[in-house]
């Protein structure tokens, strides 16, 4: 087996994709009383289980090229393996504690996996890699709350902090971390990773900006919400300019790029309009999942399939296929945040936004899946 071949995205990726639609699809089961109501099973496996692959595979891929390192050993790819059927099995049991103890399993791989490669590095991963340990050291945070909670009688600030740990602060310092380096690069604006390029050095500056990010989610859980959720926008504003750009249109011209600028500002107006418009708060934070983390994750998982893949670039650039998968997936989150403006056909948006997701969802899996097992003639490794 050729060693691109055992990259941890083709067997992250693949489980990613597989429960972002069984997350989603549960809403479409619903109004026939297939399943209960989804209310709370959604959201975790969708941060648990769709974004956790993602991040798994992802990370797992990246953490070797940016150290100069190796990649996963035979023994790592068992573990990923085990880490993945552990997620799947424990969405089968009726008691949370199994799902938040896969969660912390995967989590707890990953940490070690990426620190053994930190330990031994060539190189210094990107100084927006500070977000990426805070991410991670929140998402473990949060989910040892929740499972806590299983069992415990824990206060409900503190509950009430853990599911904002693992709902939402761990996925988006992954954002601000990888993105700060990725999305320039991807846009056009900064060397791509496998180009010279000088050291920001402005660690300080990350090291700054991801502890008062996480502060936010502590402050929110006392109560002090409008300045938790300006705290928020302020540093993503500072982060989408400075960093990403996103004031000026993608200088690489293409499908994946549009995908990720759009993903990119989804994400900063909706923070702001968190702080407010707190009274639609569960319906912008689907702008925030899905127009936003949710468009950006497939858009970067294009890139990452195509590359190490050895596939054609192209397809990022010109495919009118991926601009109608990034373009249903872009929709959903708008479809869902409409069902707040409409109460009186709630139920129904739910399930337009849920079959749109599916449908960008299926669109993307029909283009990348078979990609992801097979190698392509191509040699450009970019990302």
């Amino acid at each position: 087996m050729e060693q691109n071949q055992l990259d941890a995205y083709r067997i992250f990726f693949p489980a990613g994709w597989l429960l972002s639609i069984w997350g989603v699809v549960l809403w479409v089961l619903f109004p026939w009383k297939l399943v209960n109501y989804p209310g709370f099973s959604h959201p975790e496996i969708m941060m648990g289980g769709f974004f956790l692959c993602f991040v798994c595979g992802f990370l797992m891929t990246a953490v070797p090229r940016f150290t100069n390192t190796f990649g996963p050993t035979r023994s790592e790819q068992n573990f990923s393996l085990l880490a993945i059927a552990g997620l799947f099995a424990s969405l089968l049991i009726p008691q949370k504690a199994a799902f938040y103890g896969a969660v912390l399993f995967c989590l707890f791989f990953l940490v070690f996996y990426s620190a053994r490669r930190f330990l031994q590095r060539k190189s210094n991963p990107p100084d927006s890699f500070i977000f990426v340990a805070a991410g991670l050291l929140s998402a473990i945070a949060g989910t040892f709350i929740l499972f806590l909670g299983e069992f415990f009688n824990v206060p409900s600030e503190l509950y009430f902090l853990g599911r904002s740990l693992f709902l939402q602060c761990y996925i988006m310092c992954l954002i601000l971390g990888v993105g700060s380096r990725l999305i320039p690069a991807l846009l056009g604006w900064a060397p791509l990773p496998t180009e010279t390029h000088k050291t920001s050095r402005q660690g300080w500056l990350f090291v700054v900006l991801s502890f008062f990010f996480v502060l936010s989610y502590f402050c929110e859980s006392q109560g002090h919400i409008l300045g938790a959720a300006l705290l928020r926008a302020a540093i993503v504003t500072l982060i989408c300019f400075k960093f990403w750009k996103l004031h000026k249109f993608p200088q690489r011209q293409g499908v994946q790029t549009w995908g990720l600028w759009i993903s990119g500002w989804s994400l900063l107006v909706a923070f702001w309009a968190l702080a407010f418009l707190p009274s639609f708060r569960i319906h912008i934070l689907h702008i925030v999942y899905v127009s936003g983390m949710g468009l950006m994750t497939f858009m970067i998982a294009v890139r990452v399939i195509l590359s190490h893949g050895k596939h054609d670039m192209i397809l990022e650039k010109s495919s009118k296929l991926l601009g109608l998968g990034a373009f249903l997936l872009f929709f959903a989150g708008l479809t869902r945040f409409s069902a707040g403006l409409a109460p009186h056909i709630y139920q129904s948006h739910l399930l337009y936004a849920a079959v749109t997701w599916i449908a960008g969802a299926l669109v993307w899996g029909w283009m990348f899946l078979p990609k992801i097992f097979h190698v392509g003639p191509s040699h450009d490794k970019s990302v």
